[in-house]
């Protein structure tokens, strides 16, 4: 499990899951930031990795930087999977094992899951979608709760192949990613998710959806404040994107 900290040192060490998550799993937490001294004893006491060096790189770049760490330390083999999850996504023990049980049953490069905004697992987030037009994420920069292109989730009972997922739960056979060679470091912070679902695609890969594995994400959207760093982070993957089309 990747989990990349750019300040979110409460929101790491608050998580009710990852303690429990980390007595079967290896999980590496890169810290963007300094890491704060609760973090650092969060997790060392659970036998967490904690990488807490080469500030200030993108989501994309974080993430590759961990993979890279899994390879030369031989902590990863082939038959292993990369899970890159997003610190305010909250899954349990109980649904990770179900997700282990169906990457068993079906023969995907990439998988994603069932992301929600409540505990009651009542309001779906918008996270898988198609490919996006020109227009279409400038659109949906006005409301979280609707895509034009974005899959709905209510219509699909069962494991089913989709063109994008978002990159707050990804999980990847290793050799898929390492195939990809990762993610694309010219995208700092969104879209990258985008362009290696498409970069996979075009290798013949398969994204899976599986919407009986369930979670919670907290997603902050501040992207959708205008002139934050995020939205400017946002518009300079947008056209990255399109123009890398």
């Amino acid at each position: 499990m990747s989990i990349i900290n750019h300040k979110h040192d409460h929101l790491i060490v608050s998580n009710p899951t990852l303690p429990i998550l980390a007595q079967e799993n290896v999980i590496i937490i890169k810290s963007n930031t300094a890491a704060s001294e609760s973090l650092k004893n969060f997790t060392a006491r659970h036998g967490i990795i904690l990488l807490d060096e080469k500030f200030g790189m993108g989501f994309g770049e974080n993430n590759n930087y961990v993979f890279e760490h899994l390879c030369n330390n031989k902590i990863i083999t082939n038959n292993d999977y990369f899970l890159v999850i997003n610190p305010d996504v909250i899954i349990t023990d109980k649904e990770l094992a179900k997700l282990q049980d169906e990457i068993k049953i079906h023969n995907s490069d990439i998988y994603t899951i069932n992301l929600f905004y409540d505990k009651g697992f009542i309001k779906p987030e918008l996270s898988v979608r198609k490919f996006p037009t020109f227009f279409g994420p400038l659109k949906g920069l006005l409301s979280k709760d609707y895509r034009s292109d974005a899959y709905d989730k209510s219509k699909i009972q069962q494991a089913t192949n989709v063109e994008w997922a978002a990159g707050s739960f990804l999980l990847f056979k290793k050799q898929a990613y390492e195939n990809l060679g990762g993610f694309d470091k010219r995208f700092f912070m969104y879209f990258e998710d985008v362009d290696i679902c498409r970069r996979a695609k075009k290798k013949g890969m398969l994204l899976t959806y599986l919407p009986n594995i369930k979670a919670i994400h907290k997603g902050a959207f501040n992207n959708r404040k205008l002139y934050s760093r995020h939205f400017i982070w946002y518009l300079m993957s947008y056209f990255t994107y399109h123009l890398k089309s």
